[in-house]
């Protein structure tokens, strides 16, 4: 169907309108002249010939009044002048009104509106519980005690035994959480700290060792897949980036007043986004389907193939990661290239095509094209790769089936393994890469990596379709050594909102945020927690303000640095979390601080990313593409090379950290805080404050209000501007012949009254008495006589003509007597 816009109805208006302006005066004077009578009043006649004349139908018929043949030039050309006109009047009035339309445009300047909360209808508001008023808190290893917190230690001999109990005061004191709160609020009062971080499903867990006895910990169940959106959206809490990976941290605040047209305005926001490259191994791993459906065996014929990794492999063994990781020199793809090189080493040493040696390597016994065989998943092996999955893991070497291979299985090939290659060795690849590790130091430096394998989506060597499973078909299975790190960063939001409802709520437009001198950029603070290590705590961060702010005094060790961007801290390893398989959020005895666990906890899940009901994957979403189909075919999009290939992780990266926390800060929102009091009862502790209840804070936020305006496209207006030069023109020779005396409306009713069909008719019947100038007098006299219009006939010259009669009895004596005078001054001649 076909849209038409304000300009275009209008136009199609006017050409109506002009239409019935043509229409009406011609089918009137039809109608007119079947009702006219042959003897009217002189006047009458008069009318008559007005109303006829002023009509088109003398151009259409071509009557005398419309003749050019014998006219004066100057009479003809002004004849014709008002149809000229007419014509250029017509147009204009037609393309002029097709310029309009209609535009929805923000103001100049913006306004200040009050915001209010809006509950998000989807899947995550339905899902996500209302905010607890639990206190923040810490646990820091058996030896160690988290900063301002504090245990008291009870012994008593029972005996000759020595027996002590500690009970634990584990909240956050309010000093340090005021401390990265306003840091925060110095920089944006749109920004998240660390302590706007909360659980977005969560469970009251027993703390015995604590004061309080009770603690708030995850209970992270999963509540949709956002991945196939691709789209940055607002879900509960957050904004949810799945074009490139990352989430914002915002509860979801809109003007209160509705406004018809909408509105618009900007939010810097705290992002954190994952960061990953991946480096092809240049080896795949084939394999066919079983032609029998009822087969035990997942795939037959698992191969790994050389595709340059083993037999192009550089001679020079990569320089692996030293030191700590810091805050800028994480180059993430010289990270992977390197464990992709030891990795490929590390197999040829097992397979015996080269010596163990790594930096004398003499020999490479592998061609382009080799195949090393590869058991097929049955009882005795953990690796299990398929045509519907993908998979991702922190060991490097899984394909290799070390940790869980029979020895007897070791036997039945000739010269496998001979130099006694262990999954030590291949740990040590996950070690370097990642840098910081469970002894690191728990501080600003100890930036989180993690490396693994991603074994990216099968497809069909066959040339046939890959989203079709064939018995016996071919596949093919690419390898990716991948790196990834978390940083927080700032994002400049773009929002909209029409008023109608939390899906009213649009992104618009997310972007690093742009700093107009270094002044301007973020002061990061991290806790040095020195000589606690990363597997005793994982220290605190958060914006301090802008570069030039000045921290005040506190009793922590806080590291700080000024740059646009924080790695956070932390490590992930094959090791860590071994108790906690089945949830992919960490969980840590009677500590709630999800702004330190979650990212890393999610991380690890993007690491080991395997098919449904298997260890480690219980309880969350597939992504592995088992269970949807669409979901596999965008990871075989991304599979098909090394640059793709990262973001596979930093989409899984988001998802699960989109489950898993909320952020409670709103502009125009004061979000309910957890008391640190160390008094409050148990009771008061557990008190919830639904988010439509939480308190408006008093400052108005600034926002661009849309409104409706009409505008016009100029090239339309051509010929109005013609018609106007026309018209201005004509106006300026009607003034100066007016000044010079050539037009004046005497002259015009002069020539009006000389034209007249009645005056002319009048002088010829009644010479003497039809000269009469004033029209009232002239109607008296000569007008109100009547005359009849006997049609075309022939006069008493003997031509043919329109005949008129002044009446019955009166018209004929006139004729008579005229005819007498005729024939008596033609006698006389």
């Amino acid at each position: 169907m076909v849209e038409l816009s304000v300009g275009q109805v209008s136009g199609f208006i006017a050409f109506g309108v002009f239409i019935l302006q043509l229409f009406f005066p011609l089918a009137l004077v039809a109608i007119a002249v079947a009702f006219l009578s042959e003897e009217n009043s002189i006047v009458t006649w008069s009318v008559i010939g007005r109303f006829l004349h002023s009509s088109q139908w003398p151009s259409l018929l071509g009557t005398d009044t419309a003749a050019s043949t014998g006219v004066q030039r100057r009479v003809n050309i002004a004849s014709w002048l008002p149809t000229v006109a007419l014509f250029l009047v017509m147009v204009a009035s037609i393309v002029t009104p097709l310029g309009l339309y209609d535009s929805i445009e923000a103001r100049e300047s913006p306004s200040e509106y009050e915001f209010a909360y809006v509950r998000d209808d989807s899947a995550f508001g339905h899902g996500t519980p209302h905010r607890a008023v639990a206190p923040f808190t810490r646990n820091c290893g058996v030896d160690f005690v988290c900063p301002g917190t504090s245990v008291d230690k009870a012994c008593r001999m029972q005996g000759l035994l020595e027996n002590c109990t500690s009970e634990y005061d584990r909240e956050v004191p309010q000093d340090f959480l005021n401390f990265f709160s306003k840091g925060a609020a110095k920089f944006s009062p749109s920004v998240s700290s660390i302590f706007d971080i909360q659980w977005r499903t969560y469970v009251n867990a027993s703390d015995t060792s604590s004061k309080t006895r009770w603690y708030l910990s995850s209970a992270f169940r999963q509540l949709s897949v956002l991945i196939l959106d691709e789209t940055i959206k607002p879900v509960e809490g957050l904004i949810v980036d799945m074009k490139t990976g990352g989430i914002g941290f915002r509860n979801h605040t809109v003007p209160k007043e509705s406004l018809s047209h909408g509105s618009r305005w900007t939010e810097d926001i705290l992002f954190i986004e994952p960061e990953t490259q991946c480096v092809d191994l240049n080896i795949t791993l084939d394999f066919k389907l079983p032609l029998d459906a009822t087969s035990r065996n997942y795939v037959e014929n698992l191969i790994l193939t050389d595709r340059g990794g083993f037999s192009a492999l550089d001679r020079n063994s990569p320089k692996p990661n030293e030191g700590p990781n810091g805050q800028s020199n994480l180059n993430l793809r010289e990270r992977a290239y390197a464990a992709a090189w030891m990795n490929n080493f590390l197999t040829l040493v097992y397979f015996n095509a080269t010596d163990p040696d790594a930096e004398k390597i003499s020999r490479l016994d592998v061609e382009k094209g080799a195949t090393f065989p590869l058991p097929s998943f049955t009882h005795n092996t953990t690796f299990r790769v398929g045509y519907e999955t993908i998979r991702s893991n922190l060991e490097f070497g899984e394909y290799l089936n070390l940790t869980n291979r029979r020895l007897t299985v070791n036997r039945t090939r000739e010269n496998e393994n001979p130099h006694g290659v262990t999954t030590e060795n291949f740990d040590y690849i996950t070690m370097t890469c990642g840098g910081s590790r469970v002894n690191s130091p728990a501080k600003i430096d100890s930036s989180v990596v993690g490396c693994g394998l991603l074994y990216g989506a099968a497809n069909r060597t066959d040339g046939k379709s890959s989203l079709i499973a064939d018995p016996g078909s071919p596949w093919s299975v690419p390898v990716y050594s991948c790196a990834s790190a978390l940083k927080a960063t700032i994002r400049t939001v773009t929002l909209q909102y029409n008023g109608t409802g939390f899906d009213a709520l649009k992104i618009l437009s997310t972007e690093l945020k742009h700093y107009q001198d270094k002044s301007s950029i973020p002061l990061w603070g991290v806790e040095d927690l020195e000589p606690m290590q990363l597997d005793d705590a994982t220290p605190a961060w958060g914006i301090l303000g802008t570069a030039n702010s000045t921290s005040t005094k506190h009793p922590y060790n806080i590291s700080t640095i000024s740059q646009e961007s924080l790695y956070l801290p932390g490590f992930v390893d094959q090791f860590s979390d071994l108790l906690n398989l089945n949830s992919p959020i960490r969980r840590r005895m009677g500590q709630n601080f999800p702004g330190t666990d979650f990212f890393l906890r999610a991380l690890r899940s993007a690491l080991s990313i395997d098919r449904p009901n298997t260890s480690g994957y219980q309880g969350y979403a597939d992504y592995s593409g088992q269970s949807s189909l669409a979901l596999y075919a965008k990871w075989q999009k991304l599979s098909e090379s090394a640059a793709k290939a990262g973001k596979i992780l930093d989409l899984v990266w988001t998802d699960v950290a989109a489950n898993a926390v909320v952020g409670t800060k709103g502009w125009g929102l004061t979000a309910p805080t957890p008391s640190s009091s160390s008094s409050s009862s148990s009771k008061s502790s557990r008190k919830r404050a639904d988010d439509t209840s939480t308190k408006q804070q008093s400052n108005m936020v600034p926002i661009t209000v849309y409104e409706k305006r009409i505008r016009y496209r100029i090239p339309f207006a051509v010929p109005a501007f013609i018609v106007l030069a026309c018209t201005l023109a004509v106006v300026c020779a009607l003034i100066i012949l007016a000044t010079i005396g050539k037009t004046s409306l005497k002259r015009i009713r002069t020539f009006l009254d000389a034209t007249s069909p009645g005056r002319i008719l009048g002088i010829f019947m009644w010479p003497e008495e039809g000269k009469v100038a004033d029209t009232k007098e002239w109607i008296k006299t000569i007008g109100v006589r009547r005359a009849t219009a006997i049609g075309v006939g022939t006069s008493v010259d003997g031509e043919e003509g329109l005949l008129m009669s002044e009446g019955a009895n009166r018209g004929r004596y006139d004729r008579d007597v005229a005819a007498s005078e005729n024939s008596n001054v033609s006698d006389a001649k």
